[in-house]
């Protein structure tokens, strides 16, 4: 949910010893008006190095869906993130937690859902493992999202959402 100072996006990134850690963040929004710009907007992300801008936007969209029988395990499988890229959840909710972590607070899990934004960098390391938990109305959902691929070209965007 955005308000007057960003829109919260959750950060999985490599932390101290190689172990993945979760820190909710902001990007920054500025309340904007006319030409049909209404509302609250981030700056706008380019690839510098593509004078035009044109064909620079790399996106897939996933869905995973429930074990069989419901359950709510899912995949156990301990990974890290193939590239920098923000996972745009559309439907399903899931705890993600930090691998080779045996006490776990809010820097070594965290749940999304449905609207959720998630910026991935824990690219190396002992990555994260996750699994579906019952959404706000109690069920297990499909986890249906939107990959956006962050190329080097986009670490201004990386850094932004890093706390100073």
């Amino acid at each position: 949910m955005a308000d007057a100072t960003g829109l919260p996006i959750l950060r999985m990134y490599t932390g101290p010893g190689g172990k993945t850690r979760f820190a909710w963040t902001v990007l920054p929004l500025v309340r904007k008006t006319g030409l049909g710009s209404v509302g609250l907007f981030s700056e706008l992300f380019v690839n510098e190095n593509i004078l035009d801008n044109a064909g620079d936007l790399r996106l897939q969209f996933a869905v995973t869906p429930l074990p069989k029988g419901g359950a709510g395990e899912g995949p156990q499988l301990a990974h890290t993130a193939p590239r920098k890229q923000l996972v745009l959840t559309l439907g399903g909710c899931l705890e993600f937690r930090s691998c080779d972590v045996e006490t776990f607070d809010e820097t070594t899990s965290a749940t999304i859902g449905a609207g959720d934004i998630l910026l991935a960098e824990d690219l190396v390391g002992a990555g994260h493992a996750w699994r579906f938990v019952p959404a706000r109305d109690g069920q297990l959902k499909p986890w249906r999202r939107c990959y956006i691929h962050l190329g080097d070209e986009y670490d201004h965007f990386v850094e932004l959402l890093r706390p100073s």
